[in-house]
Order: structure tokens, then C-alpha cells, then sequence
């Protein structure tokens, strides 16, 4: 089989699925291509929190001290790192921890936040758009602290946060149980993000893919990309399992495989894996009000509808996604410490996925800097969904050469 289109779209989670749909939405002719089936990736089994928030980057001061601390603690860490003896690897390694200081933060926040904020809003318009049902609620993210250090880092952040527009209250303790009567009694407070959402991620992601369909994309599934033939600075053809397929641009988004799909490309898209880890379960009886995150153990819960959700920890260069159940287990002992669930859960699913993270803790949003019709859009890390449909609008915008929402100088490939 070889056959031409308009805009083929390498990737089909939530920034796959987001760019096809605004693509549609623009006009254009949509292929989607994935190695598995479309919307059940890596982003369906996230926590599903909407964090427009999140404005500073995963490399940031003190992160490599405290990837260190928790390293010396392996059963209850947040963090793990594989140890692979691989140059491009160990070249990623060095660069991340030369990232974590105070100017890329200072580089990160005016994109992130413009990002995410557009993300965010076209989460709203979608969803009520589109009519999905995918208990989508925008009661803010919530996060709880049982150490009186952390809490005081927490409301210092608050603080920092507020100057840049992002809406926040802080909670002492003799407030925290009126906000969220789930918590244990020894929560001392919280740092509440009012303009942040959730939903459930596995039910947007296929009605998106439903939608998507129907707009009239044609998607391939079960179809890997095998290679590319470039010519002329141009991707001139995509090699599948199925056949070639010609395009006349092409959209890499492939999450944390996207280094791997792209090695005949000859381009650098510094990629590692990260894997981390969620449990979820049927509904307890105190159900939280929000979506939380749990303090020092960086663990995230949600409620949507009648079922919950825990996720956790990060594992740089592990590409394995098979659950690792010591860390299901442990992710359940984690909450405990925080709210208060049922004596037991009744566990539905467990999931393991990748997120794609880069040495700057930035997505990669624009034109390959070797092929005038290659855009690359991946390297999300732990924000593949919430930024999602932010991401979608702009490489829509980006292939159809208008002007971008805001400047995606920052996110180019040309940093690295």
C-alpha cells in the first residue's frame, strides 16, 4: 500500500488525538497512525488532573538533592532511576541536572503558563462543545501536607504562584477538614489550586478518538512506524508495518517512543522515558471533594464518579510498562497516610505507563530544524493531557502556517 495525505499524525494519546482534532476542526485531512490502539496509551491511565498551575518545569532548584535524598530511601521514594550503561542516556542525565536551577525556571514560566492556560480553557470549550461525559469537575487541585517544612515550601510557592495569575488559597488546619472532610486528622493544612479541573482521562481520551473519527480522520491502528525516506528537506515518506504513506506534513507524537520512531530522521529529540504507576478502585465511602496531591509523597488521587483513582512515583529510563506490584501496594499505603479509605479496596484496575520528559523539564512544541513539513510535539512529561488540547490548537495553527496562540520559540527543538 502507498498512499498520499494531508496532514499524518504519528501518535494517537492526548496530543495525537488534541492536534487531530483542531486540525478537523481547521479543515484539513487527518491520518493518525499508532503502534497500538488510538486514546489507550500512557494517557489513559494518569490522574487526569487539568493543571494549568503547573507553570514551573520538572528541572527546578533542588530537585537533583531531593531525587538523591529519596534515592537513600528506595522503598518509599517518589523517585527511581534506571542505571544504563548508554551515552545518550547518561548525556540526558548530565543535562537534566545542569538544567535544575533558578534561570530555567525563570525561561519556563511565561510559556508553561501560556500553555496551560490555553490548554485549559479549551478543556472547558470542548468538553461542552462536544457534549463529553467524562466527569470533568473544576473543584481545584488540593495539596495536603503532614510535615510543617514542606507545608511552609508549599505556601511559599502559593505565594510565587499568585504573581504570576494563578488562583490559589491556603488552608491551616483548623480549615482543611471544611475543605476536604476526607483527610486524616494529622493533615496539618493545604495549598489549594482553585482554577485547576480533573476528569476521568481513559473516558475523554476515547470519546476524543470517537470524535475525532467522526470528523472524518482515518486512523490505522496496530500500524508502527517502521522509517522514513527524507529528500529535498523534506519527509517525503512514512514506512509503516501496513505500507508507505505520503503526506504532506507529517506530526511526530509519539510520547516517550517518539526518539526511538524518529532514529532514521537524524534529528535530536531528547527523550527519556519515565514510568509511573496508578491503582484504581471502585468509589470509597468518603469520597474527596477535589483532586489532591499527597505532600512529600508526591502521590495523586482522584475521584471520578464511582471510582478513584491513586497515581505515583517516577522512574527515569524505564521503558517497561508492566506494573510492578510492590509499588501498587505501596501507592495504596500512601493515601492511607492522608485520607481516609475504606478498610478495603476494591481495586478494578492497575496500570503502568511512560511519560516523556526532557533534560529541561519542557515540552517540544515546533518545525524540525531538517524538514521544512516535520513537526515534533512530545516531551510532556506528567502534563501530556493537560496540556494536551493547549498543544493540539497550536500545532494545528503551527502546520497550517498561521500565527501560534502565543510565541513557541521556547519550546523549539533548536534549545537543544
Amino acid at each position: 500500500m502507498n498512499s498520499k495525505h494531508d496532514v499524518l499524525i504519528i501518535g494517537g494519546g492526548p496530543i495525537g488525538l488534541s492536534s487531530a482534532y483542531y486540525l478537523l476542526k481547521a479543515g484539513r485531512g487527518v491520518t493518525i497512525l499508532d503502534s497500538n490502539e488510538i486514546a489507550k496509551g500512557s494517557g489513559s491511565g494518569n490522574a487526569g488532573h487539568i493543571v494549568p498551575s503547573h507553570i514551573i518545569p520538572l528541572a527546578a532548584p533542588g530537585v537533583v538533592t531531593s531525587a538523591l535524598k529519596w534515592m537513600l530511601d528506595p522503598n518509599s521514594s517518589p523517585f527511581g532511576l534506571k542505571i544504563r550503561l548508554d551515552l545518550k542516556y547518561i548525556s540526558w542525565l548530565t543535562q537534566f541536572a545542569a538544567a535544575c536551577n533558578e534561570a530555567n525556571v525563570n525561561r519556563a514560566l511565561e510559556p508553561m503558563k501560556n500553555l496551560g492556560f490555553l490548554s485549559a480553557d479549551n478543556f472547558a470549550k470542548m468538553i461542552v462543545e462536544e457534549k463529553f461525559d467524562c466527569h470533568y469537575q473544576t473543584t481545584g487541585f488540593l495539596n495536603l501536607y503532614k510535615n510543617q517544612a514542606a507545608f511552609e515550601e508549599g505556601k511559599h510557592e502559593a505565594e510565587f504562584m499568585q504573581k504570576y495569575g494563578i488562583p490559589v488559597s491556603v488552608y491551616e488546619k483548623n480549615k482543611i477538614t471544611d475543605v476536604e472532610p476526607a483527610v486524616r486528622d494529622d493533615v496539618l493544612g493545604g495549598v489549594h489550586f482553585t482554577g485547576d479541573a480533573h476528569l476521568n482521562p481513559a473516558i475523554f481520551l476515547q470519546l476524543l478518538g470517537e470524535r475525532v473519527r467522526a470528523m472524518g480522520a482515518e486512523v490505522f491502528e496496530n500500524t508502527p512506524v517502521t522509517g522514513f525516506e527524507s529528500a529535498g528537506g523534506k519527509v517525503r515518506v512514512v514506512k509503516t508495518s501496513v505500507g508507505e504513506f505520503e503526506a504532506e506534513q507529517v506530526i511526530l507524537a509519539a510520547g516517550a517512543w517518539s526518539p526511538i520512531v524518529a532514529r532514521d530522521l537524524r534529528i535530536n529529540i531528547p527523550v527519556q522515558p519515565a514510568r509511573g504507576y496508578s491503582l484504581t478502585a471502585s468509589a470509597i465511602q468518603n469520597m474527596p471533594r477535589q483532586a489532591l496531591i499527597l505532600g512529600d509523597r508526591r502521590v495523586a488521587v482522584s475521584p471520578f464518579g464511582n471510582q478513584i483513582r491513586v497515581t505515583g512515583r517516577l522512574e527515569v529510563g524505564e521503558f517497561s510498562t508492566m506494573p510492578v506490584p510492590r509499588w501498587i501496594q505501596r501507592l495504596e499505603e500512601f493515601a492511607r497516610e492522608y485520607i481516609r479509605l475504606d478498610e478495603k479496596l476494591d481495586i478494578k484496575e492497575t496500570w503502568a505507563g511512560l511519560r516523556p520528559v526532557t533534560p529541561d523539564g519542557m515540552p517540544i512544541i515546533g518545525r524540525s530544524p531538517h524538514h521544512s513539513n516535520l513537526t515534533v510535539a512530545t516531551g510532556h512529561a506528567m502534563l501530556g493531557l493537560s496540556l494536551g488540547p493547549g498543544t493540539g490548537q497550536v500545532v494545528a495553527e503551527l502546520v497550517s502556517g498561521n500565527d501560534t496562540a502565543f510565541d513557541l520559540v521556547a519550546f523549539g527543538m533548536e534549545r537543544f
